[in-house]
C-alpha cells in the first residue's frame, strides 16, 4: 500500500487534487447532459466497446509516456521489492486511466440513456480490464510477443460485439482480470521501464551536432505514440473528403486543413521536455534558431497531411486548383508558426501524464482560430 500510494500520488498530486477534479467535471457534465434532457437508444455493446477502446489507448498512453518511465527510474534507486512494485504501478496507472479519463465518458454514456446495474457493473470491469490486458500486452511486446496480446485483445472484441449478453461480457472482463493478474505475478518491474525515458537519453546524446530539425525528426522516430498520432492524421486525411461530401452550400475543403493541424504531441514538444526549454531559454541565441527550425518541422509535417488531404480531395470530388494548394500552404504555415509561438509563450506546466499534457484546453486554440479562417474562407469563396 505505501507504494501504492507513492505512485498514485506522482499521478495525482499530492493531496490528490487531480481526483477531485474529474469528479467535479464529470458530474458537471452528467448533470449538464441530463439537464438538457438529451437522450439516446444506446446498445450495452456500445458501451462496452467504447469503454474498452477508450481505457486500452489511454493505458497504452501512459505506460509508453517518458514521465512514467522517470518515476520508474527513481524506484529503481531505492530497494523494492518486484512483486510490489509491479502491482502498485500498474494499478496506480489503471486508477489514474479510469478515474481521470473514462469517468468523463461514462459520465456522458450514463447522461444520455438509462443503464441497469448489472450493465453499469460491466462497463466498470471492461474499463480495469482494459487497464490490466493493456499492462501485460505491453510487457509482452517489448519482448516481441505480438501474437498472444493480438489474440487477447481480438477475443474480448469478439465478445463485446457479437455475444448479445451482459453475463457474457462481464464473464469475459473477469477471466481477462484475473488472466492479467497472473501474467503480473511473473513480470519484472524493470520491464515497466518505458523506452521513451531511455530514447530521450540516445535523443539528446546523439543531436549534439547542432542540427535542431534532424533532432526533432530523431525525436518524432524515438517516440512511437507520436507516430501514431501522427499516422492517425494523415489516414484521417484520406477520409475526410468523404465525410464532407454530404454538405453543399459552403466550401468545407479550408475545414480539413485547420482540422489536421492538430497534432497535439509535436506541438508541445518544449511542454514536455522541461529540461530542454530551459537549456534553450539559458544558451544565447539558441530561442530563435530552435523556433526557426521547429516551425520549419511542424511546417513541413502539416504539409504532408495537407498534401493527402488535397489527394484524397482530387481523387474523390475534384476541382482542386493553385488556390487550393496555396490555401493549404497558409494553414500549414499558420498552424506551425502560432504553435511554436504558445509553446514559447505560454509552455504547459504542472502536468503529471503526457495524456493530461495532450489534453489540455490549450492546444484547441489553434485549431480554434483555423476553423475560423477556414469559415470565413468557406463563406467568402
Amino acid at each position: 500500500m505505501k507504494t501504492t500510494r507513492a505512485i498514485a500520488r506522482q499521478l495525482f498530486g499530492a493531496k490528490y487534487e487531480s481526483i477531485r477534479k474529474s469528479l467535479l467535471a464529470a458530474c458537471i457534465l452528467f448533470f449538464a447532459l441530463y439537464a438538457a434532457g438529451w437522450e439516446l437508444e444506446i446498445a450495452p455493446s456500445i458501451l462496452y466497446l467504447t469503454t474498452f477502446c477508450f481505457s486500452a489507448d489511454v493505458m497504452r498512453q501512459l505506460l509508453t509516456g517518458r514521465r512514467c518511465g522517470e518515476r520508474m527510474e527513481g524506484f529503481f534507486v531505492l530497494p523494492f521489492e518486484n512483486r510490489s512494485l509491479v502491482y502498485s504501478y500498474a494499478a496506480a496507472l489503471g486508477a489514474h486511466t479510469l478515474l481521470t479519463k473514462t469517468l468523463l465518458l461514462w459520465a456522458a454514456f450514463f447522461s444520455a440513456a438509462a443503464w441497469s446495474f448489472l450493465e453499469i457493473v460491466t462497463a466498470f470491469l471492461c474499463g480495469c480490464a482494459a487497464c490490466g490486458v493493456t499492462a501485460v500486452s505491453y510487457l509482452m511486446c517489448r519482448k516481441r510477443k505480438l501474437v498472444l496480446p493480438l489474440c487477447w485483445g481480438a477475443g474480448i472484441l469478439i465478445v463485446i460485439l457479437f455475444v448479445p449478453s451482459s453475463a457474457a461480457v462481464l464473464a469475459a472482463a473477469l477471466a481477462s482480470l484475473a488472466a492479467a493478474a497472473v501474467c503480473l505475478y511473473f513480470a519484472s518491474a524493470w520491464d515497466f521501464y518505458s523506452f521513451a525515458a531511455a530514447a530521450k537519453k540516445t535523443i539528446h546524446r546523439k543531436g549534439r551536432t547542432g542540427n535542431v530539425f534532424l533532432y526533432l525528426a530523431r525525436y518524432l522516430t524515438a517516440n512511437k505514440s507520436y507516430l501514431v498520432n501522427t499516422a492517425g492524421l494523415w489516414g484521417i486525411a484520406v477520409f475526410l473528403p468523404l465525410l464532407f461530401g454530404g454538405f453543399q452550400g459552403l466550401d468545407l475543403l479550408p475545414f480539413g486543413f485547420a482540422i489536421l493541424c492538430l497534432n497535439t504531441p509535436l506541438c508541445t514538444l518544449l511542454s514536455g521536455d522541461p529540461d530542454l526549454e530551459q537549456a534553450l531559454r539559458v544558451l544565447p541565441g539558441q530561442p530563435g534558431r530552435f523556433c526557426r527550425q521547429y516551425s520549419l518541422f511542424l511546417f513541413a509535417v502539416n504539409g504532408f497531411a495537407a498534401a493527402v488531404y488535397l489527394c484524397s480531395w482530387q481523387l474523390i470530388r475534384g476541382e482542386i486548383g493553385l488556390w487550393d494548394v496555396g490555401i493549404a500552404a497558409l494553414f500549414a504555415l499558420l498552424g506551425a508558426v502560432f504553435s511554436v509561438l504558445l509553446e514559447w509563450k505560454f509552455p504547459i506546466r504542472d502536468w503529471k501524464t503526457e495524456s493530461d499534457l495532450w489534453r489540455h484546453p490549450r492546444k484547441y486554440l489553434v485549431p480554434l482560430f483555423l476553423l475560423l479562417l477556414a469559415a470565413f474562407l468557406g463563406i467568402w469563396r
